[in-house]
């Protein structure tokens, strides 16, 4: 019988210190565990904590010390925060709890995220399928916490020509590409929740994949899933967002709304089901996406080369990162119900840069 493949680790494992349970559960963990490091803190953390609540008492030690005794109550520090488990670097970390650790690590967003418009972005799931372009959009919802959780759909491995545009570091080769994220976003918010379908987007899974999703990312590379994603997404009235790093074009549809057609009418209903029973790209496809008469011409010069010359086409990691940063503040505004069009932008940097001509 053929075993299946061991699926690595990509939570951390979580002991809230006020639950009687999870104490008991911590001590037998930490009874069998060997060869691990600790990084404690929490002190800092809490005396962070009191003082961005009361920014007064950065300069005032003693009122300080008042304001942590009566945090900590009669029980001390032995039942605050948590202890997290991270089993890929064997690592015990020890946080605040969860509502804690949010209110402290979001509030340097305040008050460009206003603290109730933090909270209502917690509540909201956004789905990202594909997780090469589609890492900086994760990492950049994740930092800010514009939402409260993830759906990610891709079936890659990470490989070495993936590291120009993928944030993560050389051990992680041979991953799958979710594992990776998942990590990252564990050690940066381990309360951080995030759902994988590690077939990617299928014509099985896509209907449970929309389930729940307040705005989708389509950054991904297969015909017949961006179509899935659009097909599901107008029946659904799920919003989407589709960044392609080209001349930073960032395609925003709203399908909440009730737009007609498919990506601003490109797509017409005979050219999705095409898509969706199609394996390869055609001229036709590519350009209802890419838009051929906008491209930059490095990318035109690229796109003759694919197949040839080049593998694929060309995606730098600053186009990538400042597109992960541009649909960010797209699904932000589109959360909090702030005005954002059904349109495609561009949002290119070189044209900034090049001199007028009188």
């Amino acid at each position: 019988m053929v075993q299946k493949p061991q699926i690595p680790a990509a939570k951390a494992t979580i002991f809230e210190l006020s639950q009687e349970s999870d104490r008991q559960a911590y001590e037998a963990f930490l009874a069998e565990l060997t060869a691990y490091e600790v990084f404690d803190t929490l002190e800092d953390q809490v005396a962070e904590l009191l003082v961005t609540r009361n920014p007064r008492l950065r300069s005032n030690p003693e009122g300080l010390s008042d304001a942590l005794s009566l945090h900590l109550g009669d029980e001390g520090w032995a039942h605050q925060g948590c202890w997290v488990w991270y089993p890929w670097s064997r690592t015990l970390v020890r946080l605040l709890n969860e509502d804690e650790f949010i209110e402290l690590r979001t509030n340097r967003n305040r008050n460009k995220i206003t603290r109730e418009e933090q909270e209502l972005l917690r509540s909201k799931q956004v789905g990202i399928v594909g997780l090469s372009v589609g890492s900086a959009f994760a990492m950049s919802l994740v930092m800010e916490r514009t939402c409260g959780s993830l759906k990610v759909a891709d079936f890659d491995d990470l490989e070495l020509s993936n590291l120009n545009r993928i944030q993560t570091g050389v051990k992680n080769l041979g991953l799958p590409k979710w594992v990776a994220i998942s990590r990252a976003i564990a050690e940066v918010d381990p309360y951080f929740k995030v759902e994988v379908q590690i077939e990617g987007l299928t014509s099985d899974n896509a209907a449970g994949f929309f389930e729940g999703l307040d705005l989708v990312c389509d950054a991904c590379d297969q015909v017949s899933a961006k179509a899935r994603i659009r097909l599901h997404a107008r029946e659904k009235e799920i919003p989407v967002l589709m960044e392609t790093s080209d001349r930073g074009m960032l395609d925003i549809e709203r399908y909440d709304q009730g737009v007609d057609g498919y990506l601003h009418g490109r797509i017409s209903d005979e050219m999705l089901q095409a898509m969706l029973e199609a394996k390869e790209w055609t001229p036709d496809f590519f350009n209802a996406f890419i838009d051929l008469g906008q491209a930059s011409p490095r990318g035109l010069k690229s796109l003759e080369e694919v197949g040839s010359t080049l593998v694929g086409w060309p995606q730098l990691y600053s186009d990538v990162a400042a597109g992960g940063a541009h649909a960010t503040q797209a699904a932000r505004k589109i959360l909090l119900g702030d005005p954002a069009p059904d349109a495609r932008l561009y949002l290119e940097w070189d044209e900034q840069f090049v001199e007028s001509v009188d």
